[in-house]
């Protein structure tokens, strides 16, 4: 029941305006999602969906019936693509099937189970560490780690890292990843899903598990109220971090996080380096799931934790079937760096 009489309780949200403002210049007007995580505290710090919520136009909606706008941080799938890497890889290290400088060989194609696979570029990667591999993105390696750990244990760690549920954030509405079944998914499904194809997963629930990398691997409860404050200004509640569970090992997480830092350094995420600090990254592209297959739309996107010598923020920029370029190494790392650079300093993370 409602009791008009009664007060109720301010709620101070986790949301910064000034990374939230940050975000909406780095999308620049195109559709996206941008979330910036401190999982040191457990607080969403930015979260952004365009285009934006006008009340003038609720009732307006697309083809579909579908409303237009939709919190597509929390609510909303996205195929991961290359970000996803980075979870198949924290898995494969920890599972002891691999180490860093492993060597490897890309011949750009990789059959499994009759069905042959390719690598995202045309010309081979040749002879390559697991840290180049994770540089050059390339499939074939993350295929031959799923296949090391297999069906069992990649699930296992999918499990572990907070993927096949909700993270139980604290506001309604949150969507549930769609992952692979595991008694149907197969040697090609495990293999699909090792570089981030074949799966969708909200952003949240992504930028929430590659957080763990930065935080030793203990996984964090994410939330977006900070404190509750009775009518007379008195903080009544404060909300404290919660860790959910140790989802990888120390060695495994300070091993990913140099893996992630040459990502930005050496690699393809070179366009989200900010000067002064140190950047951790991944950059993805994943072609829009359509019926009988996929579209030649994507979802361009980075993510990535800094600074990299004690990392205390995740962010994640995805933009939505971009015109043009669509990697997310062009499309995205640039807008995560015009945020990183602006919230880095205003939250005075030196």
């Amino acid at each position: 029941t409602y009791d008009a009489s009664a007060n109720g309780k301010k709620i101070a949200l986790t949301i910064d305006a000034n990374a939230n403002r940050a975000a909406y210049e780095a999308l620049a007007g195109r559709t996206g999602t941008v979330g910036v995580y401190n999982w040191k505290t457990g607080e969403i710090v930015c979260m952004v969906s365009t285009p934006g919520f006008d009340p003038a136009y609720e009732e307006e909606t697309v083809d579909d019936g579908e409303p237009i706008y939709f919190n597509n941080f929390l609510s909303g799938l996205i195929t991961p693509g290359s970000t996803f890497k980075l979870v198949t890889t924290s898995l494969a290290l920890d599972a002891g099937v691999t180490h860093p400088s492993e060597l490897f060989t890309c011949t750009h194609s990789y059959k499994v189970a009759g069905v042959t696979l390719h690598c995202w570029r045309p010309q081979a990667h040749g002879v390559e560490t697991l840290e180049q591999a994770v540089q050059n993105s390339c499939n074939p390696v993350f295929i031959q780690l799923a296949q090391r750990m297999g069906l069992d244990k990649y699930y296992e760690g999918l499990e572990l890292f907070g993927l096949t549920d909700k993270t139980g954030i604290d506001f309604p509405g949150e969507g549930s990843n769609i992952l692979q079944k595991k008694d149907t998914a197969g040697p090609v499904g495990l293999a699909t899903m090792s570089y981030g194809q074949g799966i969708a997963v909200t952003p949240i629930n992504l930028l929430t598990a590659v957080s763990a990398i930065g935080n030793d691997g203990k996984l964090m409860q994410p939330r977006l109220v900070k404190e509750l404050v009775d009518s007379d200004g008195n903080v009544v509640e404060t909300f404290k971090p919660e860790v959910v569970r140790q989802v990888i090992s120390k060695q495994t997480a300070d091993e990913m996080c140099e893996i992630m830092e040459s990502v930005v350094s050496e690699g393809g995420g070179g366009n989200a380096k900010v000067a002064g600090y140190r950047i951790g990254g991944k950059t993805g592209t994943a072609n829009k799931p359509k019926a009988g297959g996929y579209s030649e739309d994507t979802y361009s996107s980075f993510i990535g934790l800094a600074p990299m010598d004690d990392p205390q923020v995740a962010i994640l920029l995805i933009v939505d079937t971009p015109v043009g370029v669509k990697y997310g190494s062009t499309t995205a790392a640039p807008g995560v760096k015009m945020i990183l650079e602006d919230t880095l300093r205003y939250l005075n993370i030196q």
